[in-house]
């Protein structure tokens, strides 16, 4: 039976993963082990997180691999993705042929299969109001985020310098990217951000099936 390794950027997509995705899997009686590990951007350091080149994922792919009997995927944002990852380009129509470029070299090392969010993690998070009406004070602040969460499929809201996810939240409100994004994803829960949040949701789907078959 193999391992199940989700690779991230950061904490927040950390978060989202052990506090929804794996207990959700679990939940279905996958018996996989399964656990969620940072990108080392500075081995030297221990440093994880942050911007991640094309070569540090490499890297991590290459360790994770050589342990045998895994099934690598990850989350990473389409939002400032680095452009040295295989088709790069800033056209958010085409994040399926990035990702099928990033597997075709990938592939080499075993079972991976790279996932990349549209455009941002923080999408996931427009999918309902239940997390920003328990954290939000501000009326207004609430009211611009309810015209968001009404007005936008959650994985189109532009990914632009000042238009993407995460800083339209920090606009509308003091926003805590890790304490408040916690809050938040436990908030909505897996099923609505399924519900509204397409690519997402082929994602998970394409994760059940690798550990349906994992187990034949």
């Amino acid at each position: 039976m193999k391992r199940l390794v989700f690779l991230v950027e950061g904490d927040t997509e950390a978060i989202l993963i052990n506090k929804l995705v794996i207990p959700y899997l679990y939940s279905l009686g996958f018996t996989n082990v399964m656990n969620t590990q940072k990108i080392v951007t500075n081995a030297k350091l221990n440093k994880k997180g942050g911007n991640v080149s094309f070569q540090y994922l490499e890297n991590d792919i290459k360790r994770i691999t050589a342990q045998g009997d895994v099934i690598v995927t990850t989350f990473l944002d389409f939002f400032r993705l680095p452009v040295d990852f295989p088709g790069y380009t800033n056209d958010a129509s085409r994040i399926d042929f990035i990702e099928e470029e990033t597997q075709a070299v990938l592939s080499k090392y075993g079972a991976v299969y790279p996932y990349i969010q549209k455009y941002e993690m923080e999408a996931l998070m427009f999918a309902s109001m239940d997390g920003f009406d328990l954290i939000v004070d501000d009326e207004k602040a609430k009211e611009e985020l309810r015209v968001i969460v009404d007005s936008f499929d959650p994985e189109e809201i532009n990914g632009g310098r000042d238009t993407a996810p995460s800083k339209r939240l920090g606009n509308c409100f003091n926003y805590d990217k890790v304490a408040d994004g916690e809050i938040i994803l436990e908030m909505i829960g897996l099923e609505k951000i399924r519900e509204r949040c397409f690519r997402f949701n082929q994602w998970i789907n394409k994760i059940e099936k690798l550990l349906k078959d994992s187990h034949r």
